[in-house]
């Protein structure tokens, strides 16, 4: 199995001395400023109001549907309405290298060099779909984790994730900040843990009170990874319902680098551990059961 870690395009850039820290904010923030999500747009148009919004980004807490899709199955939107709105979208979107030329900090030729170079390094490494094998204990449960996990990091968070390699800790899952989990119980007996560091977890509580100058408190962004945990895991048990099987779950508990440095695994557990890496900073996943 291949070795390379996922990265983003930016990350490879700074490990080039291609770019320097400062210069990948600067371009990351004008590819912002120039990114409308579709709320936005629909704000915008009037096709929304913030009340609206806000009422389709709760439901999307608790259901696994796009922004979009959901505003029409409500009937805040027609179909025709998001058609528009995507169209726009798309029309408006920048990606990150034409960010950097922008600003001046890279000429186009040597742009598309380093960015054919990393795509070129980035295919060593295997699609998630590929590492979960058929002898990962509660296999499906695995996928779903992982699937919802980074749905959740994109629409609560605002990150955009990749899972890296995955492996097998027997003895402790190392703390990386703050450590989340929820048992499981019913026709599935497992524990679903994340452990996520303290940008990460800031991060998190950065967009769930849509402040971008929110106080760092750490007691604030413990209980904001609790809740997070919790939303994954109500969307985690939703997805296993629709297979036919039940399944049930305690409330959060949840550790601090501060309070524990790891979490262990028992002698008759079980743990798939999948890393996480974001821009932001990196985080893991696992998936712990009886064995």
């Amino acid at each position: 199995m291949s070795g390379i870690i996922p990265k983003f395009f930016g990350q490879y850039l700074l490990e080039k001395d291609l770019l320097t820290k400062d210069q990948l904010i600067d371009s990351i923030n004008y590819q912002k400023s120039k990114i409308l999500k579709l709320g936005e747009i629909a704000l915008q148009y009037e096709y929304l109001s913030d009340k609206q919004i806000a009422k389709i980004h709760n439901e999307q807490k608790r259901t696994d549907m796009r922004f979009g899709d959901l505003a029409v199955q409500m009937g805040l939107l027609t179909a025709a309405q998001l058609e528009e709105i995507i169209t726009i979208q798309k029309n408006n979107h920048i990606y990150l290298g034409e960010a950097i030329c922008a600003c001046g900090h890279m000429d186009e030729e040597t742009l598309d060099r380093e960015l054919n170079n990393f795509k070129e390094e980035q295919k060593a490494v295997p699609p998630i779909e590929v590492m979960i094998k058929e002898d990962i204990p509660v296999k499906e449960l695995v996928e779903i984790s992982v699937d919802m996990t980074e749905k959740m990091m994109r629409r609560l968070g605002d990150m955009i994730s990749k899972s890296g390699q995955i492996k097998r800790e027997k003895e402790c899952i190392k703390n990386l900040g703050v450590i989340s989990y929820m048992e499981f119980k019913g026709d599935i007996n497992a524990r679903y843990v994340l452990n996520v560091s303290w940008d990460i977890g800031f991060q998190i509580a950065k967009r769930t009170f849509k402040k971008d100058d929110l106080p760092y408190d750490e007691e604030l962004i413990k209980d904001t990874v609790s809740e997070y945990v919790n939303i994954v895991c109500g969307n985690i048990r939703s997805k296993v319902l629709e297979t036919g099987k039940k399944l049930e779950f305690q409330p959060p508990v949840t550790i601090t680098d501060k309070t524990s440095d790891s979490l262990a695994v028992n002698n008759n557990e079980y743990a798939t551990v999948i890393p996480g890496y974001t821009q932001i900073g990196n985080y893991e996943l696992a998936v712990v059961t009886r064995i």
